[in-house]
């Protein structure tokens, strides 16, 4: 076998591991967002299948999305990095202006185009990840201009985000800028005093806003506020002891129609309830597989903008995992972060299937070194 035909194996067997862990969670998710919502989509909308008809939808699109970015040289998005940055921004200032912004639950963080909304946060991370993989694989951009353009272009959706205000959502982002940073020869001091400034905002955004605060009241004593601010994170528990091994069957579980984000960011307690800690330990092994095999794909590329941008892409994935997990868990107070590939959301899964597209051909073109 030659070369070129030896890369080419190596990447279709890369590709066709993580594609079998990608798919088997959309299949997973279906089934558990339609056993998780039947219940309350026919309440709301008078069909059963709304919620899963929707985000078939979506995740054919996200399939056919991820298909044809595959196929698309990574190096193409360093030539748009600038582009997609700036649309992103443009998108985050969008959803303040009256009748184009939708307001939901007193934050305005969706775009409302009339058939569908979209929700521009989950472009932001993809943006400032593939930006920032390009200004630290240009061995011309060094010094101070490159720390101080990195602070600006690094804050200001961190800063639009939590404007919207979605708290959660701008932390994922700054602690995934802060992951990318550390990869790079960004200095470490400059990041462990972001680190340290980052703690008064995030005081003064908890401790100012009631509900914020009540929320780490809830986690710090859930049985307390159990009527309140713990409710739901009770009723997850109730749902994860009521599992037990092999859980109640999907659909069967009844504990969690006491929780209204049932199929949304706690999507992760229906899986306990209806399989069992067997099936919440199939469906960590599969987030593991994606997210440590990609890191093994990753370490043996030697292409900066590749590897930065391959690693951005699975640090989104995992910290957005691993903080769905554990909030759902009680680990961290809880907050808006949903679980990739089966929480209910077109923008997110349309979102993660191009970032997995990418993924994918990053981790083609440069198979030669896996």
């Amino acid at each position: 076998m030659d070369y070129f035909a030896e890369r080419m194996d190596t990447g279709k067997k890369s590709n066709y591991v993580l594609f079998s862990f990608i798919v088997f969670l959309l299949f997973l998710g279906l089934n558990v967002l339609l056993a998780s919502s039947s219940f309350l989509a026919r309440q709301e909308f008078g069909d059963p299948y709304y919620f899963l008809k929707k985000q078939a939808l979506f995740g054919l699109m996200g399939l056919g999305l991820l298909f044809f970015l595959s196929r698309i040289h990574y190096m193409k998005w360093k030539e748009l990095s600038w582009t997609i940055y700036m649309i992103s921004i443009l998108l985050l200032v969008l959803v303040f202006v009256p009748g184009l912004g939708k307001k939901a639950g007193g934050a305005n963080r969706w775009i409302n185009l009339g058939i569908i909304s979209v929700q521009p946060s989950d472009l932001a991370r993809f943006a400032i990840i593939v930006l920032l993989a390009r200004l630290y694989s240009n061995n011309n951009f060094q010094g101070v201009k490159r720390t101080a353009l990195t602070f600006l272009l690094a804050m200001l959706p961190v800063v639009l985000v939590f404007l919207e205000p979605d708290f959660s959502t701008a932390f994922h982002i700054g602690i995934v800028i802060l992951g990318i940073l550390f990869l790079t020869d960004f200095p470490l001091k400059y990041i462990f005093l972001t680190i340290i400034t980052a703690f008064p905002v995030i005081y003064y955004g908890v401790v100012q806003v009631p509900y914020r605060w009540d929320r780490i009241k809830s986690f710090i004593d859930p049985m307390r506020y159990r009527y309140e601010g713990a409710y739901q994170l009770i009723a997850s528990f109730q749902s994860f002891d009521a599992g037990g091994v092999f859980g109640q069957g999907l659909g069967e579980g009844i504990r969690r129609h006491n929780l209204s984000a049932r199929h949304t960011d706690f999507i992760l307690s229906v899986v306990a309830e209806d399989l069992g800690f067997a099936g919440i330990f199939i469906l960590y092994a599969a987030y593991l597989g994606i997210i440590l095999y990609s890191l093994y794909l990753i370490s043996a590329i030697q292409e900066d903008f590749g590897r930065l941008l391959g690693s951005g892409i699975v640090l989104i994935f995992a910290f957005q995992v691993s903080i769905n997990i554990a909030v759902t868990m009680g680990l961290v107070p809880t907050t808006g972060i949903n679980m990739p590939f089966m929480s209910y959301g077109g923008t997110s899964l349309l979102v993660y299937s191009a970032m997995s597209g990418i993924l994918l051909n990053i981790f083609r073109e440069n198979s030669y070194n896996g």
